[in-house]
């Protein structure tokens, strides 16, 4: 009987001693989180504070929306007035533009670059926005530009009043880095849609462009975009390598 209550004994405080050690392990694991923790968001705080101070800023669209244009970029508005029936008009266009304006304070040098429907006036014709290279205080400018067929307009119409996303949208990124491999890439994502056609109140199968409003102001009310987006931004270990800093895990 003693070596049974020895033995059951012996079991218990082997049993006790794995706990603590096990406890031990996970506060040991906490501390090093922690440390970790800590560390990061000090690297992350000396990356911001050396950033560039860039602000990207969408002005508001053309309003009323743009007749495409095979000479160039479009200067003139469809006419008031101007009703597109279906299915023989549906082929026509409408271009969705906005100014996009790139505003730097910073005593070095940047680089933007651009991608998706960023495009430069280039002589009055539409070019693909090229990359620049910014120095000191100033902004530059591009234009978010796309044009879309009127039955393309009248899906996103559909799609609005069905409750689902609009298919068809001017979409963009802008990136700015100030060259530094310990740096950051910080980013911009794009979004102009909306519905500025509707249909005709009296003539089936006929659209026309929204129109202004006594009390909801102009058509413009028709287009969705956000003027100030949201910036991404990336911290590097090395850019050059492709070594981004590991997001925070603290718990």
């Amino acid at each position: 009987m003693p070596e049974i209550v020895w033995t059951a004994t012996s079991a218990i405080a082997t049993t006790a001693a794995l706990w603590v050690i096990a406890w031990q392990a996970i506060l040991t694991r906490r501390g090093v989180d922690i440390q970790s923790a800590v560390a990061l968001d000090s690297a992350r705080a000396r990356l911001d504070s050396q950033a560039p101070d860039v602000v990207v800023q969408l002005e508001d669209p053309s309003w009323p929306p743009l007749a495409w244009s095979h000479m160039g970029l479009p200067v003139n508005p469809w006419p008031n007035g101007q009703i597109w029936y279906f299915p023989e008009k549906e082929h026509e266009r409408i271009v969705l533009q906005t100014e996009v304006i790139v505003r730097h304070f910073y005593s070095g040098r940047l680089e933007v670059t651009f991608a998706g429907d960023l495009v430069d006036d280039h002589d009055g014709r539409a070019r693909r926005a090229q990359p620049v290279l910014l120095a000191g205080d100033g902004e530059h400018s591009v234009l978010l530009h796309k044009d879309f067929t009127i039955k393309q307009l009248s899906e996103n119409y559909h799609a609005q009043q069905e409750g689902r996303c609009l298919p068809h949208r001017v979409q963009g990124t802008v990136t700015v880095h100030d060259g530094r491999d310990n740096g950051v890439t910080d980013t911009w994502s794009l979004d102009l849609t909306g519905c500025p056609i509707q249909p005709h109140e009296s003539r089936d199968g006929a659209w026309v462009v929204v129109p202004d409003h006594l009390t909801d102001g102009t058509g413009l009310r028709s287009l969705v975009y956000i003027r100030r987006p949201a910036r991404r931004r990336t911290y590097w270990i090395s850019r050059q390598d492709g070594l981004e800093l590991p997001a925070p895990r603290y718990t």
